[in-house]
């Protein structure tokens, strides 16, 4: 068992950081090993939704500026995850397909990350789960920026 952090139970903003950096280090590693980086599950989630989206669409979806966007989707390219076209609309924008790969690697990590959830949130019980994510969005939903962008 790890050691336990120097915090007291009103330490709120430290024991959270800690939870969410050894949940992204899990997530690294786990996603690692299909070739992707953390966050770009959440781009690749929006494809599945909604393949062809733009990069617009897809930094709106997820919340994070176009450059961020743009960054993940040349790297999950550069990766064969996905391509990109011309929209047939607009030349100036391009649409984002998920490629082969990536079609059939995203049921493969999705089945991973709900393993590692299982694994995390073990020690719950299941009205524990359930009012741990309540909390959780809620807890999004008030630390979202005043102007409500959601972006970062």
């Amino acid at each position: 068992m790890a050691a336990q952090p120097a915090v007291s139970l009103g330490d709120f903003s430290t024991l959270f950081a800690l939870a969410g950096r050894s949940t992204r280090l899990r997530s690294e590693r786990l996603l690692a090993d299909f070739g992707l980086h953390v966050g770009q599950q959440f781009f690749m989630r929006c494809l599945w939704e909604a393949d062809g989206s733009t990069v617009g669409d897809l930094a709106r979806r997820v919340r994070v500026e176009a450059p961020t966007a743009t960054q993940a989707v040349k790297r999950m390219e550069a990766a064969g995850m996905v391509h990109r076209t011309p929209d047939e609309q607009d030349a100036r924008r391009s649409r984002v397909w998920l490629t082969p790969l990536g079609r059939s690697t995203w049921p493969q990590v999705t089945a991973a990350l709900a393993e590692l959830e299982q694994e995390l949130l073990a020690p719950f019980s299941p009205q524990e789960r359930e009012q741990f994510m309540s909390l959780l969005l809620r807890l999004y939903e008030t630390s979202l920026p005043v102007d409500g962008s959601g972006t970062g």
